[in-house]
């Protein structure tokens, strides 16, 4: 069933005990000094329009640092032109693990802008409130995770894959970058919901919520073959969409323009 528009019931972003807000908070020891020290500036121009992911690796999932807009663009476009348009620009979507990533880099507090400068912690909380908060407007992301069931016989035994790193070749077909089993995910629809402070602290490898995740008023949409992942909020809801139909426009959906770090 195509997930159209979902909103979501209201976040608690204060639903979380001192302890886990502590450990929600806390640099991990290898980041510690790509979180205190300046990072090396960015050669791209509006360079302070963006700010810097860190590199990190996840079990098997690894990236580069990166550059991750601090607004939404390319508002309107389905799951593939959204790709096509990126990679004209030599841009990228987001996976969901690096916008997990990126969710808790603002919520330390602590981070520089793609001119090696930090950035106000006042913006940080903005681009936070933006991207979570539950209210007026709507605001939607495309993430670059398309899912698969693969091996079995006629559907008994399958596996769910996801599908990453999407780039598009100078005829304009979308390009699979990586593909690889989904390690332990929750596979259940919660409407609502999962804890989201839980999720973000807790995520797999590839930024899904874990099979034991707590109750809570995130809605999620587990994934199924065919279709891909998103986020949103709006006045009602706020949700990680896995059950995204990639033909689907609106005028509120759109990217955050990411890139290697240069």
């Amino acid at each position: 069933m195509d997930n159209q528009y979902r909103p979501l019931v209201p976040v608690n972003p204060k639903g979380l005990d001192d302890v886990a807000e502590a450990l929600l908070n806390e640099v991990p020891d290898d980041d510690k000094d790509k979180g205190n020290k300046p990072p090396a500036p960015s050669t791209i121009q509006n360079r302070e329009q963006y700010i810097i992911l860190p590199s990190k690796t996840h079990g098997k999932y690894s990236y580069p640092d990166m550059l991750v807009a601090m607004d939404l663009t390319h508002l309107g476009k389905n799951w593939y032109d959204t790709h096509k348009l990126l990679a004209a620009e030599e841009n990228r979507m987001l996976t969901i693990r690096q916008f997990v990533d990126f969710v808790n880099l603002l919520k330390t507090g602590r981070a520089f802008n793609g001119a090696g400068k930090p950035v106000d912690k006042r913006k940080l909380d903005t681009i936070v409130d933006n991207i979570m908060t539950v209210r007026d407007p709507v605001r939607a992301e495309w993430l670059d995770a398309k899912f698969e069931t693969r091996g079995g016989l006629v559907g008994v035994g399958s596996k769910m894959h996801i599908n990453y790193n999407h780039t598009v070749d100078a005829a304009g077909n979308i390009k699979l970058g990586k593909i690889e089993q989904l390690e332990p995910y929750l596979e259940s629809d919660k409407k609502p919901g999962i804890h989201a402070e839980q999720w973000l602290r807790d995520a797999n490898s590839y930024g899904l919520p874990k099979p034991n995740i707590t109750n809570g008023n995130l809605w999620y949409w587990y994934p199924r073959n065919g279709n891909v992942a998103g986020f949103g909020a709006d006045s009602t809801w706020a949700y990680l969409d896995c059950n995204r139909n990639p033909s689907n426009t609106y005028a509120w959906l759109g990217v955050r323009v990411a890139r290697e770090k240069s």
